[in-house]
Protein backbone atom coordinates (compact mmCIF):
# COMPACT_ATOMS: atom_id res chain seq x y z
CA UNK A 1 0.00 0.00 0.00
CA UNK A 2 1.33 3.35 -1.15
CA UNK A 3 1.05 6.70 0.78
CA UNK A 4 -1.48 7.96 -1.32
CA UNK A 5 -3.76 4.22 -0.92
CA UNK A 6 -2.79 4.98 3.21
CA UNK A 7 -4.11 8.66 3.09
CA UNK A 8 -7.39 7.14 1.66
CA UNK A 9 -7.97 4.08 4.06
CA UNK A 10 -7.22 6.80 6.90
CA UNK A 11 -9.80 8.90 5.64
CA UNK A 12 -12.50 5.86 4.92
CA UNK A 13 -11.53 4.74 8.51
CA UNK A 14 -12.28 8.12 10.13
CA UNK A 15 -15.11 8.36 8.32
CA UNK A 16 -16.67 5.21 9.73
CA UNK A 17 -15.66 6.05 13.18
CA UNK A 18 -17.71 9.00 12.95
CA UNK A 19 -20.62 7.47 11.36
CA UNK A 20 -20.15 4.47 14.29
CA UNK A 21 -20.56 7.24 16.76
CA UNK A 22 -23.61 8.86 14.94
CA UNK A 23 -25.32 5.92 15.06
CA UNK A 24 -24.34 5.16 18.76
CA UNK A 25 -25.82 8.68 19.33
CA UNK A 26 -29.23 8.13 17.53
CA UNK A 27 -29.44 5.23 19.18
CA UNK A 28 -29.27 6.10 22.39
CA UNK A 29 -32.30 9.42 21.82
CA UNK A 30 -33.85 6.83 20.35
CA UNK A 31 -34.04 4.40 23.42
CA UNK A 32 -34.32 7.54 25.97
CA UNK A 33 -37.24 9.24 23.46
CA UNK A 34 -38.98 5.24 23.77
CA UNK A 35 -37.91 5.04 27.30
CA UNK A 36 -39.81 7.81 28.21
CA UNK A 37 -43.49 6.93 26.71
CA UNK A 38 -42.79 3.52 27.57
CA UNK A 39 -45.85 3.42 30.13
CA UNK A 40 -48.00 4.64 27.35
CA UNK A 41 -51.00 2.46 26.06
CA UNK A 42 -51.86 1.70 22.34
CA UNK A 43 -50.13 3.52 19.68
CA UNK A 44 -47.96 5.53 21.64
CA UNK A 45 -46.79 2.29 24.13
CA UNK A 46 -46.44 0.52 20.79
CA UNK A 47 -44.30 3.30 18.75
CA UNK A 48 -42.07 3.73 22.32
CA UNK A 49 -41.32 -0.06 22.34
CA UNK A 50 -40.65 -0.11 18.78
CA UNK A 51 -38.05 2.78 18.88
CA UNK A 52 -36.29 0.98 22.05
CA UNK A 53 -35.57 -2.08 20.04
CA UNK A 54 -34.84 -0.01 17.09
CA UNK A 55 -32.28 2.17 19.26
CA UNK A 56 -30.91 -0.29 21.00
CA UNK A 57 -30.18 -2.25 17.36
CA UNK A 58 -28.48 1.27 16.43
CA UNK A 59 -26.31 1.57 19.28
CA UNK A 60 -25.19 -2.02 19.15
CA UNK A 61 -24.34 -1.57 15.46
CA UNK A 62 -22.83 2.37 16.11
CA UNK A 63 -20.61 1.07 18.65
CA UNK A 64 -19.43 -2.23 16.77
CA UNK A 65 -18.41 0.14 13.50
CA UNK A 66 -17.19 2.34 15.63
CA UNK A 67 -14.76 0.19 17.69
CA UNK A 68 -13.89 -1.68 14.24
CA UNK A 69 -12.20 1.99 13.48
CA UNK A 70 -11.36 3.23 16.78
CA UNK A 71 -7.95 5.92 16.29
CA UNK A 72 -4.85 3.92 17.46
CA UNK A 73 -5.87 0.57 16.11
CA UNK A 74 -3.22 0.07 13.59
CA UNK A 75 -3.75 -3.58 12.82
CA UNK A 76 -5.90 -2.51 9.64
CA UNK A 77 -3.06 -1.66 8.13
CA UNK A 78 -1.27 -5.33 8.27
CA UNK A 79 -5.08 -6.00 6.90
CA UNK A 80 -4.56 -3.78 4.22
CA UNK A 81 -1.50 -5.77 2.92
CA UNK A 82 -3.37 -9.39 2.98
CA UNK A 83 -4.52 -10.82 -0.39
CA UNK A 84 -8.39 -9.83 -1.49
CA UNK A 85 -8.94 -13.77 -0.55
CA UNK A 86 -8.38 -12.88 2.63
CA UNK A 87 -10.16 -9.70 3.13
CA UNK A 88 -13.27 -10.91 1.43
CA UNK A 89 -13.58 -14.02 4.05
CA UNK A 90 -12.59 -12.13 7.10
CA UNK A 91 -15.45 -9.95 6.19
CA UNK A 92 -17.69 -12.37 5.51
CA UNK A 93 -16.74 -13.79 9.10
CA UNK A 94 -17.47 -10.56 10.90
CA UNK A 95 -21.18 -10.47 9.09
CA UNK A 96 -21.95 -13.89 10.26
CA UNK A 97 -20.97 -13.36 13.62
CA UNK A 98 -22.50 -10.17 13.89
CA UNK A 99 -26.06 -10.57 12.23
CA UNK A 100 -26.96 -13.61 14.42
CA UNK A 101 -26.66 -11.44 17.64
CA UNK A 102 -28.86 -8.59 15.49
CA UNK A 103 -31.63 -11.39 15.01
CA UNK A 104 -30.96 -12.69 18.75
CA UNK A 105 -31.49 -9.36 20.13
CA UNK A 106 -34.61 -8.45 17.66
CA UNK A 107 -36.26 -11.52 18.49
CA UNK A 108 -36.37 -11.34 22.37
CA UNK A 109 -37.97 -7.48 21.26
CA UNK A 110 -40.42 -9.39 19.35
CA UNK A 111 -42.56 -11.17 22.05
CA UNK A 112 -44.73 -8.67 23.26
CA UNK A 113 -45.70 -7.93 19.33
CA UNK A 114 -45.91 -11.57 19.07
CA UNK A 115 -48.61 -12.02 21.78
CA UNK A 116 -50.30 -8.63 20.38
CA UNK A 117 -50.87 -10.15 16.98
CA UNK A 118 -52.19 -13.50 18.25
CA UNK A 119 -54.63 -12.22 20.77
CA UNK A 120 -56.25 -9.89 17.60
CA UNK A 121 -54.48 -6.77 18.94
CA UNK A 122 -51.72 -6.12 16.59
CA UNK A 123 -50.46 -3.27 14.86
CA UNK A 124 -48.01 -2.54 11.69
CA UNK A 125 -45.20 -2.18 14.10
CA UNK A 126 -45.97 -5.63 15.49
CA UNK A 127 -45.75 -7.81 12.60
CA UNK A 128 -42.44 -5.55 11.29
CA UNK A 129 -41.24 -6.27 14.81
CA UNK A 130 -41.84 -10.16 14.09
CA UNK A 131 -40.40 -9.80 10.97
CA UNK A 132 -36.98 -8.28 11.78
CA UNK A 133 -35.55 -11.65 13.59
CA UNK A 134 -36.55 -13.70 10.94
CA UNK A 135 -35.17 -11.73 8.07
CA UNK A 136 -31.96 -11.18 9.90
CA UNK A 137 -31.88 -15.34 10.26
CA UNK A 138 -32.61 -14.98 6.28
CA UNK A 139 -29.93 -12.91 5.82
CA UNK A 140 -27.43 -15.43 7.85
CA UNK A 141 -28.24 -18.54 6.39
CA UNK A 142 -27.79 -16.88 2.97
CA UNK A 143 -24.69 -15.40 3.76
CA UNK A 144 -23.15 -18.86 4.97
CA UNK A 145 -24.69 -20.61 1.81
CA UNK A 146 -23.06 -17.79 -0.62
CA UNK A 147 -26.42 -17.03 -2.33
CA UNK A 148 -25.85 -13.16 -0.83
CA UNK A 149 -24.51 -10.58 -3.35
CA UNK A 150 -20.94 -10.37 -1.95
CA UNK A 151 -20.50 -13.92 -2.25
CA UNK A 152 -22.24 -14.29 -5.77
CA UNK A 153 -19.54 -11.42 -7.28
CA UNK A 154 -16.65 -12.61 -5.10
CA UNK A 155 -16.95 -16.60 -5.48
CA UNK A 156 -13.66 -17.39 -7.18
CA UNK A 157 -12.11 -15.59 -3.92
CA UNK A 158 -14.77 -17.41 -1.20
CA UNK A 159 -15.38 -20.51 -2.97
CA UNK A 160 -13.02 -23.90 -2.76
CA UNK A 161 -13.55 -27.68 -1.46
CA UNK A 162 -13.21 -26.83 2.25
CA UNK A 163 -15.76 -23.99 2.38
CA UNK A 164 -18.03 -26.81 0.74
CA UNK A 165 -17.35 -28.98 3.25
CA UNK A 166 -17.67 -26.18 6.09
CA UNK A 167 -20.68 -25.00 4.72
CA UNK A 168 -22.31 -28.63 4.62
CA UNK A 169 -21.37 -29.13 8.65
CA UNK A 170 -22.86 -26.02 9.39
CA UNK A 171 -26.24 -26.73 7.46
CA UNK A 172 -26.30 -30.03 8.83
CA UNK A 173 -26.38 -28.33 12.07
CA UNK A 174 -28.87 -25.70 11.49
CA UNK A 175 -31.18 -28.00 9.67
CA UNK A 176 -31.29 -29.92 13.06
CA UNK A 177 -31.56 -27.12 15.17
CA UNK A 178 -34.65 -26.10 12.99
CA UNK A 179 -36.60 -29.31 13.31
CA UNK A 180 -35.65 -29.74 16.83
CA UNK A 181 -37.17 -26.15 17.27
CA UNK A 182 -40.48 -26.63 15.61
CA UNK A 183 -40.92 -29.98 16.91
CA UNK A 184 -41.06 -28.14 19.94
CA UNK A 185 -43.17 -24.72 18.61
CA UNK A 186 -45.51 -27.40 17.86
CA UNK A 187 -45.99 -28.70 20.96
CA UNK A 188 -46.32 -25.06 22.50
CA UNK A 189 -48.83 -24.46 20.29
CA UNK A 190 -51.06 -27.34 20.90
CA UNK A 191 -51.34 -25.49 24.19
CA UNK A 192 -50.86 -22.32 24.03
CA UNK A 193 -51.17 -20.87 20.53
CA UNK A 194 -49.29 -17.28 21.97
CA UNK A 195 -46.33 -19.43 23.32
CA UNK A 196 -46.20 -21.51 20.01
CA UNK A 197 -45.94 -18.39 17.91
CA UNK A 198 -42.91 -17.01 20.09
CA UNK A 199 -41.14 -20.56 19.96
CA UNK A 200 -41.29 -20.67 16.24
CA UNK A 201 -40.12 -17.48 15.62
CA UNK A 202 -37.66 -18.39 17.64
CA UNK A 203 -37.08 -21.60 16.22
CA UNK A 204 -36.43 -19.63 12.61
CA UNK A 205 -33.87 -17.36 14.09
CA UNK A 206 -32.13 -19.96 15.97
CA UNK A 207 -31.55 -21.96 12.78
CA UNK A 208 -30.32 -19.00 10.96
CA UNK A 209 -27.93 -18.16 13.65
CA UNK A 210 -26.50 -21.39 13.90
CA UNK A 211 -25.64 -21.68 10.30
CA UNK A 212 -23.57 -18.25 10.68
CA UNK A 213 -21.97 -18.89 14.03
CA UNK A 214 -21.31 -22.46 13.04
CA UNK A 215 -20.33 -21.48 9.59
CA UNK A 216 -17.68 -18.96 10.74
CA UNK A 217 -16.31 -20.67 13.67
CA UNK A 218 -15.20 -23.61 11.40
CA UNK A 219 -13.86 -21.56 9.49
CA UNK A 220 -11.90 -19.78 11.81
CA UNK A 221 -10.53 -23.27 13.49
CA UNK A 222 -9.72 -24.00 9.61
CA UNK A 223 -7.83 -20.88 9.26
CA UNK A 224 -5.56 -21.39 12.51
CA UNK A 225 -5.04 -25.11 11.37
CA UNK A 226 -3.57 -23.81 8.73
Amino acid sequence: MDEQELIKAKRARSRKFYGGLALVVIGLAAVATGGAFADQSGEAGTGAGFAVGLGAAFVLGGALVAWGARPGDTRWMLEASQTRRDRLQGQRARQLFLFPAVALLFAALAVEPVNRIVSGDQTFRDYLAVLLPVLYAWLTAAIAMGWDSQSRHNRQFLEDELTIVIRARAMTMAFLVLMVGTTVALGFALARPESGAVALMFALAAAGVTAGVRFAWLDREAGQDG
